[in-house]
């Protein structure tokens, strides 16, 4: 079991975010290069999490560090923060608003820590565990379903799905209430907060998307797991699916291949 979270780390993580924010708004739009892998990256990505790392080393300097844009730093410390400082890059350089910062505390591999915060609107969610999860400052809670047909579903861009997840994904789409899409890490912040049921995606993450998506779930009363089940880490990676609760999971479950 993790340690307890002292209240020092939870203001850290709230400051980060603050400081993520600052960052966005001050740099404003940006260009784009192109990854190797393909994906794009913006000199705002950058820059964010240049200043969240310059903000951990300050107050923790016996903290690791993995950033999804500068890697590994001191990685295999107790106490590893995971960045992505903008999740959501291809809308971010769109112009659109559905992109956010995401901000992990991991102890030993597991995350304890997870915050999701939206510059532009200013909503900052953030789950501890053991302790719940809170949208600027108020304490929320997923929504009290019990079936697929009851759940809005957020479905992650549909170009993300491959052959072997397609079916999932078409199969949770016709058995939820209806369906939203490409969200990214505000649908799980809009899934902690009772406003949708499930939120799914295919099998193009990396924990940076991942690990500071779990405290938040968790923490407001879901599940989240791999399609099969399995419980998310710090090193986990691939397709991903939050329900808000453990038995609308367990459904949920039975409908992914």
């Amino acid at each position: 079991m993790p340690p307890m979270v002292d209240e020092d780390l939870i203001a850290l993580a709230q400051h980060l975010a603050a400081r993520a924010r600052e960052t966005i708004l001050a740099e404003g739009p940006s260009g784009f290069e192109t990854k190797a892998d393909g994906s794009p990256v913006t000199a705002v990505d950058r820059a964010v999490e240049a200043a969240l790392r310059a903000e951990i080393t300050a107050a923790r300097p016996d903290h690791g560090i993995i950033g999804e844009e500068y890697g590994p730093e001191n990685q295999d410390r107790d106490w590893v923060w995971i960045l992505d400082p903008i999740d959501g890059t291809r809308q971010f350089t769109a112009g659109l608003p559905n992109f956010g910062t995401l901000i992990a505390l991991c102890h030993r591999n597991v995350p304890v820590i997870g915050v999701i915060t939206h510059p532009w609107s200013g909503l900052t969610c953030i789950g501890v565990a053991g302790k719940g999860t809170e949208i600027n400052g108020a304490p929320v809670h997923t929504a009290p379903l019990t079936s697929p047909g009851q759940a809005i579903a957020c479905m992650s861009d549909p170009d993300a799905f491959d052959a072997a997840t397609r079916p999932g994904y078409h199969a949770l789409r016709s058995a939820s209430l209806w369906n939203v899409y490409d969200g990214g890490c505000l649908g799980y912040a809009a899934l902690a907060r009772g406003q949708i049921g499930i939120a799914l995606n295919g099998p193009n993450l990396e924990p940076f998307d991942i690990a500071a998506l779990i405290p938040v779930v968790e923490g407001a009363g879901g599940a989240i797991s791999d399609w099969r089940g399995n419980p998310l880490d710090a090193t986990s990676e691939g397709a991903i699916v939050a329900s808000a609760s453990p038995d609308l999971h367990a459904q949920v479950l039975d409908l992914l291949p």
